[in-house]
C-alpha cells in the first residue's frame, strides 16, 4: 500500500472512529447537562479542566518526543516504549497526587475536591494510554487505537447512564471515566502486543536524555495549556459555576472539533518526520496537500457551526442552555451558549492552520523556538480575561480565545518560515470560502426539514459538488488516495 494510501485510510479510520466516539460524547454530553443542569455541569467542567493543567506537566511533550523518537527506524520501539512508559507512570502518580492535594487549598473547590481526585486518576490511565496510540500512529495502524477509545467511551456511556438512573451524583460518574479509560487501556496493551513488548524499564540515562529533549516541548504544552484552559478556571473563581455552565457545552463542542485537525496532522506527523530526516523532497508537496486539506475541512465546520448554533447547543445541552444567561444582550443577541459557541467556533477555524504549523515545528525539531511566543501568548491571554471576564463573563473568555488562537497561528507560521523556505498556493482559500459559505446556507435552509444528520450530509453533498465545479477538488485527488502505486513508500 502506497504512503498516500496508508495515511488517506489511517485518517479516515480516525475519522470513522471520532464520529464514533463524538457521537457518545454528545450522548453523554446531553444526559449530563439534563441530569446536572447548568451548576452542575459547570462542576463538572472545572473538574476536568482543573485537572487538565496538572495534565500537562505528566505529559510534559513526551509523546511527540517519543512519536518522533520512534519514527527513526534505529530505534528500538519496545525499548523506547517501555521506558517512556514507566517513566511517565512515575510522574504521573506525584503530578495528579499533587493535583488533588492542591485542591484543598482552594476554598470555592470545597465542594468539588473527592470529584477533582476522581478526575485524576481517570487522567492518569488516559495518560498512560497515550503512548500505545503513539506506537500505533507511527506503524499506521490506527484503526487499533480507534478500537480501544471507542471500547472505553462505551463503558463510560454504560456506566454513566446506569449511574444517572441511580441517581448517584456527579462523583459516580467521574468514577464512570476512571473505569472506560482503564479498559481502554488494557485493550491498547493487548492490540499493542505485536510491536511493544512492554516491561517495566529504567534506563535513566535515556530518561534523561528524553527529558531534555521534552523540555522545549513540555514548556510550550505547559504554556499552551494555560492559555487554553484558563478561561474555565478563571470563570469558575470569578464568577461561580453557572457562568461555567453556559461556557461547557460550546467548549465541549469546541475540543470535539479541534479533534479533526489533530486526526490528520497526527497520521501526516510521522511522515513528514520521516521526510525531514531523510531530507526527501517530498516533503514540500506533503506541507501543501496538507495545507489545502485543511482549508477544505476548516470552511465547511466554521459556517455550517454558525449557520445551526441553535440547533447544536439544543441537541448537545438542551433548551435550558439556549436561553440561560447571566449577562445583558452583546449586540442585541443573547448572552447564551449558542452565541458562545458562534465566537468560538472561529478559533476552531483557525486552529486548523495553527495545527498544521504547530506540528510542523515539532517535526522540525525547533519546538524550543515556540517558548517565547508561548510566553507571549499566556500573558496576552490572562491579561485579556482579568479585563474582559469581569464585565463580560463567559462571552468575554471566549472573545480572548479567539484573538489567542489567531496569535497562535501567527507565531507558528512566523517560526516555520525562519527555519523552513517553503511558498504556499492559496487558491484554495476562495474556492473553499466560496463552497463554505454554501455549505453554510444549506444547513440553515435544511433546518427542519429533515433530522441533523440527514441535513449535515446533504449539506456535505452539496459542498464537495461546489467544490469540484469550482476546481478546489479534482479527479486525480482521488485517484492518488485510491489508486496503488507500483513503487512502494511504506514507513517499515
Amino acid at each position: 500500500m502506497s504512503l498516500t494510501r496508508k495515511v488517506a485510510f489511517n485518517t479516515i479510520i480516525q475519522i470513522v472512529g471520532k464520529v464514533v466516539t463524538t457521537g457518545i460524547s454528545l450522548v453523554l454530553i446531553a444526559a449530563l447537562t439534563r441530569y446536572l443542569g447548568v451548576a452542575g455541569f459547570g462542576q463538572y467542567t472545572t473538574a476536568f479542566a482543573y485537572v487538565a493543567f496538572f495534565a500537562v506537566f505528566a505529559d510534559f511533550g513526551f509523546f511527540w518526543i517519543f512519536v518522533r523518537e520512534i519514527a527513526n527506524p534505529k530505534t528500538d520501539v519496545s525499548y523506547a516504549a517501555s521506558n517512556i512508559l514507566t517513566l511517565r507512570t512515575f510522574l504521573g502518580v506525584i503530578i495528579y497526587g499533587l493535583a488533588f492535594l492542591v485542591s484543598f487549598l482552594i476554598p470555592q473547590y470545597a465542594d468539588l475536591r473527592w470529584g477533582i481526585g476522581i478526575t485524576a486518576l481517570a487522567s492518569l490511565f488516559l495518560a498512560l494510554n497515550s503512548t500505545y496510540v503513539g506506537v500505533f500512529q507511527n506503524k499506521l495502524k490506527m484503526e487499533r487505537a480507534a478500537l480501544t477509545d471507542i471500547i472505553g467511551r462505551v463503558i463510560i456511556l454504560i456506566l454513566t447512564l446506569y449511574f444517572i438512573k441511580l441517581n448517584l451524583g456527579l462523583n459516580a460518574v467521574l468514577w464512570a471515566y476512571t473505569l472506560g479509560n482503564i479498559v481502554n487501556l488494557a485493550a491498547s496493551y493487548y492490540l499493542g502486543r505485536e510491536f511493544v513488548h512492554f516491561k517495566p524499564s529504567f534506563d535513566f540515562e535515556y530518561w534523561k536524555k528524553i527529558f531534555l529533549q521534552a523540555l522545549p516541548m513540555g514548556i510550550v504544552l505547559i504554556l499552551n495549556m494555560i492559555y487554553f484552559k484558563i478561561d474555565t478556571l478563571m470563570l469558575s473563581l470569578m464568577k461561580g459555576p453557572i457562568d461555567v455552565g453556559i461556557y461547557g457545552p460550546p467548549y465541549k463542542v469546541l475540543e470535539i472539533l479541534l479533534f479533526v485537525p489533530s486526526i490528520f496532522m497526527g497520521n501526516v506527523f510521522p511522515i513528514l518526520t520521516r521526510y525531514i530526516h531523510t531530507k526527501d523532497s517530498r516533503v514540500y508537496p506533503a506541507f501543501q496537500k496538507s495545507f489545502e486539506f485543511m482549508v477544505l475541512l476548516a470552511f465547511p465546520v466554521v459556517l455550517g457551526v454558525i449557520f445551526t448554533a441553535s440547533d447544536i447547543i439544543r441537541i448537545v445541552a438542551g433548551k435550558e442552555f439556549t436561553i440561560a444567561q447571566t449577562i445583558a444582550p452583546i449586540f442585541n443577541l443573547p448572552a447564551t451558549s449558542v452565541l458562545t459557541l458562534q465566537i468560538l467556533i472561529i478559533a476552531v477555524g483557525i486552529s486548523f492552520f495553527s495545527h498544521l504549523f504547530g506540528y510542523f515545528v515539532i517535526a522540525l525539531g525547533k519546538q524550543s523556538k515556540m517558548v517565547l511566543p508561548n510566553i507571549i501568548l499566556v500573558i496576552v491571554n490572562v491579561g485579556l480575561n482579568l479585563l474582559i471576564i469581569p464585565k463580560f463573563s463567559y462571552i468575554g473568555a471566549a472573545i480572548t480565545t479567539v484573538i489567542t488562537e489567531i496569535l497562535v497561528a501567527f507565531f507558528s507560521w512566523w517560526v516555520v518560515r525562519q527555519i523552513f523556505e517553503i511558498k504556499l498556493r492559496l487558491a484554495i482559500f476562495w474556492k473553499a470560502g466560496l463552497a463554505g459559505v454554501v455549505f453554510g446556507v444549506s444547513m440553515y435552509l435544511l433546518e427542519g426539514q429533515f433530522n441533523f444528520i440527514v441535513n449535515t450530509i446533504i449539506a456535505s453533498i452539496i459542498y464537495l459538488s461546489v467544490l469540484w465545479f469550482l476546481g478546489g477538488i479534482n479527479k486525480q485527488m482521488f485517484i492518488d488516495v485510491l489508486r496503488p502505486q507500483k513503487e512502494k513508500e511504506g514507513l517499515e
